[in-house]
């Protein structure tokens, strides 16, 4: 699914808890609680599902994934198994 986040990616050159920019992501999945598994610019990780946006935008302004976006992704998650761990 595609979202949109403004959570610091070490990886990519950020700065841990200093504002980094809004990237496009691919949501792969979510683990029912917490968590989701995403894509940003060919970096698999996981992050918080509270920083995760429906449009491109910054924490407060843009809106979440919707509780039945997330259960989506669980779901998807549970049918084609648990998605590959990169090397980060």
């Amino acid at each position: 699914m595609k979202a949109w986040t403004d959570y610091p990616f070490t990886e990519l050159g950020d700065e841990a808890d200093q504002e980094a920019p809004v990237r496009e992501i691919e949501v792969l999945s979510y683990d029912g609680d917490k968590y989701c598994r995403v894509l940003v610019q060919g970096h698999e990780t996981e992050i918080k599902s509270g920083y995760i946006y429906r449009r491109q935008g910054r924490l407060g302004n843009a809106p979440n994934l919707t509780e039945a976006q997330l259960e989506r992704l669980r779901q998807n998650a549970q049918v084609s198994g648990p998605p590959g761990r990169s090397n980060l």
